[in-house]
């Protein structure tokens, strides 16, 4: 394939993986073979809307070295592993998609499918944790792949890597990836034998503004989210608003802190969310080191540099709490080590801090 017309691809994917959900912000990354010595991704830390075609940095499969300014994506090593070892393999997309991070959570060492189709088997791997962008990650992804009889494995805590032999094999992997993820978690299963998350008494009824809802505290006749949101402004600046989705209003009857099941809430909300008191000095506490606090059986308050970042501690929330209840539908609610969680968040900030300069 000529170069041109894989990074023509690679852009087109990126805007359309953003339509359906699978991929936000700069979060993912997507890659295209030109020949069996060079492919070519997208760059590091990139709006998938913005990207051009001149933005899709060309590696190479062999040392991951790569010309001009660009950087490529950190995660360059994961989709040359996928091109080493399926020669037949062009396409590739990672994604930290819903559903099927949740199941990352799990605990699981793959995903049981009750039949076989064009992209899948019996089952979908579960690669071995390891922190993101790392050799060693490289190396249980590598693992996994020679192991996977699917076009798609899991990198636990983290999401997905779904390839194909075009572009629109590796899209409907992921695409179909995303909804199997859903049955398993969603629906009671022969297969599982476990609890469906539905039972797990999440009543929307429960909720103060409905499902997905996120009162951003505009002038809506709510004195305790006017009164939150100026005191958090006072403390902060910023941008805040209040989550009142499902997941996130049923952590909030528990009374322990969320910890991290997925490796971006490590690095953008924090090392926890703490479930504090229904009163502004309590949820003050709270935000001192992390981005979100639950207010006690009512939802969570997200805080950011402004409305975009506070939307994204929303979402990576709002995933972390699927994430947990997943992993306790298999009994096995085990967080990120708390090493690992902080050494993330360290350089993430440090790396956010530099890029808002």
């Amino acid at each position: 394939m000529k170069e041109k017309e894989a990074k023509e691809l690679v852009v087109q994917a990126g805007i359309e993986l953003v339509h359906s959900g699978l991929i936000a912000r700069t979060w993912g990354n997507v890659s295209c073979r030109i020949d069996q010595e060079t492919f070519v991704i997208t760059p590091s830390g990139r709006d998938y809307l913005t990207l051009t075609p001149e933005d899709i940095v060309p590696v190479r499969i062999a040392d991951l070295g790569y010309e001009g300014s660009v950087k490529p994506s950190s995660e360059k090593g994961i989709h040359a592993e996928v091109y080493r070892l399926f020669p037949e393999i062009n396409f590739a997309i990672h994604t930290h998609q819903e559903y099927a991070s949740a199941v990352s959570a799990a605990g699981l060492d793959f995903m049981p499918l009750s039949g076989k189709n064009e992209h899948f088997s019996e089952k979908v791997l579960c690669a071995r944790y390891a922190l993101p962008g790392t050799k060693s990650l490289r190396r249980n992804v590598a693992e996994a792949l020679r192991k996977s009889t699917s076009n798609a494995v899991i990198l636990k805590h983290h999401g997905t890597l779904c390839y194909g032999n075009d572009y629109d094999n590796a899209l409907k992997t992921a695409l179909e990836l995303e909804k199997l993820c859903c049955d398993f978690v969603e629906k009671p299963t022969k297969i599982s034998r476990r609890k469906p998350l539905d039972s797990m008494q999440r009543d929307k009824d429960q909720t103060q503004a409905g499902s997905g809802e996120r009162d951003t505290y505009q002038a809506n006749g709510n004195p305790f989210a006017y009164a939150l949101k100026q005191a958090v402004l006072e403390k902060k600046g910023g941008f805040v608003l209040l989550n009142h989705d499902p997941e996130v209003v049923h952590y909030s009857q528990l009374t322990r802190p969320l910890h991290p099941f997925l490796d971006d809430f490590a690095q953008i909300v924090g090392i926890r969310a703490k479930v504090a008191e229904n009163d502004n000095n309590s949820i003050l506490k709270g935000l001192q080191h992390g981005s979100a606090v639950f207010i006690r059986n009512c939802g969570a308050v997200c805080w950011g540099k402004n409305e975009r970042d506070a939307e994204a501690v929303s979402m990576i929330l709002r995933k972390n709490c699927r994430a947990y209840f997943t992993a306790a539908i298999f009994g096995r609610p085990k967080p990120i080590n708390g090493f690992e969680s902080a050494l993330m968040r360290l350089v993430y900030l440090k790396k956010y801090s530099k890029l808002a300069e």
